[in-house]
Protein backbone atom coordinates (compact mmCIF):
# COMPACT_ATOMS: atom_id res chain seq x y z
CA UNK A 1 0.00 0.00 0.00
CA UNK A 2 1.22 3.44 -1.10
CA UNK A 3 0.45 6.08 1.17
CA UNK A 4 1.25 9.82 -0.18
CA UNK A 5 0.20 13.24 0.21
CA UNK A 6 -1.00 15.28 -2.85
CA UNK A 7 -2.42 19.02 -3.31
CA UNK A 8 -4.92 20.76 -5.51
CA UNK A 9 -3.31 23.18 -7.78
CA UNK A 10 -5.19 26.58 -8.04
CA UNK A 11 -6.41 24.79 -11.65
CA UNK A 12 -7.99 21.87 -9.55
CA UNK A 13 -5.64 19.68 -10.76
CA UNK A 14 -3.51 16.97 -8.98
CA UNK A 15 -0.52 15.20 -9.76
CA UNK A 16 -0.71 11.27 -8.87
CA UNK A 17 3.15 9.67 -7.92
CA UNK A 18 4.82 7.81 -10.68
CA UNK A 19 4.95 4.97 -7.90
CA UNK A 20 1.47 4.53 -7.80
CA UNK A 21 1.01 4.61 -11.65
CA UNK A 22 3.86 2.18 -12.27
CA UNK A 23 2.32 -0.16 -10.04
CA UNK A 24 -0.87 -0.12 -11.87
CA UNK A 25 0.48 0.06 -14.90
CA UNK A 26 -0.66 2.96 -15.94
CA UNK A 27 0.55 4.93 -18.83
CA UNK A 28 -0.50 7.68 -21.41
CA UNK A 29 -3.46 7.46 -22.26
CA UNK A 30 -4.99 5.56 -19.43
CA UNK A 31 -8.44 5.95 -18.10
CA UNK A 32 -9.51 6.24 -14.51
CA UNK A 33 -12.93 6.25 -12.86
CA UNK A 34 -13.20 8.47 -10.16
CA UNK A 35 -15.65 7.65 -7.35
CA UNK A 36 -16.68 10.42 -4.78
CA UNK A 37 -18.75 9.83 -1.73
CA UNK A 38 -18.88 12.87 1.17
CA UNK A 39 -15.44 13.50 1.86
CA UNK A 40 -13.68 10.61 0.46
CA UNK A 41 -12.99 9.73 -3.26
CA UNK A 42 -11.35 6.66 -5.23
CA UNK A 43 -9.26 6.74 -8.13
CA UNK A 44 -9.68 3.04 -9.87
CA UNK A 45 -8.16 1.92 -13.35
CA UNK A 46 -11.11 1.71 -15.51
CA UNK A 47 -10.41 -1.34 -17.23
CA UNK A 48 -9.96 -2.85 -13.63
CA UNK A 49 -14.09 -2.31 -13.35
CA UNK A 50 -14.70 -3.70 -16.19
CA UNK A 51 -12.88 -7.05 -15.21
CA UNK A 52 -14.12 -7.08 -12.09
CA UNK A 53 -18.04 -6.79 -12.95
CA UNK A 54 -17.21 -9.34 -15.79
CA UNK A 55 -15.68 -11.83 -12.47
CA UNK A 56 -19.05 -10.84 -10.75
CA UNK A 57 -21.68 -11.13 -12.83
CA UNK A 58 -20.25 -12.80 -15.95
CA UNK A 59 -21.76 -16.00 -15.04
CA UNK A 60 -25.43 -14.25 -14.73
CA UNK A 61 -25.36 -13.69 -18.23
CA UNK A 62 -25.56 -17.70 -18.84
CA UNK A 63 -28.32 -18.43 -16.73
CA UNK A 64 -30.10 -15.46 -17.51
CA UNK A 65 -30.35 -16.06 -21.28
CA UNK A 66 -32.79 -18.83 -21.73
CA UNK A 67 -35.53 -16.78 -19.81
CA UNK A 68 -34.87 -13.23 -21.84
CA UNK A 69 -35.24 -15.77 -24.66
CA UNK A 70 -38.61 -17.21 -23.06
CA UNK A 71 -39.69 -13.52 -23.18
CA UNK A 72 -38.40 -12.01 -26.19
CA UNK A 73 -38.49 -15.37 -28.53
CA UNK A 74 -42.79 -15.21 -29.08
CA UNK A 75 -45.07 -14.59 -32.01
CA UNK A 76 -46.83 -11.36 -30.47
CA UNK A 77 -42.92 -9.59 -30.38
CA UNK A 78 -42.68 -10.65 -34.13
CA UNK A 79 -44.77 -7.34 -34.98
CA UNK A 80 -41.45 -5.22 -34.10
CA UNK A 81 -39.66 -7.21 -36.81
CA UNK A 82 -40.89 -4.90 -39.62
CA UNK A 83 -41.30 -1.84 -37.80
Amino acid sequence: MLVKTIRLTDKGQITLPVEALRAMNAGKGTEFLLIQEGERMVIVKASAVGKALLEEFGGWEALAAPAFADLWDNDEDEVWDHV
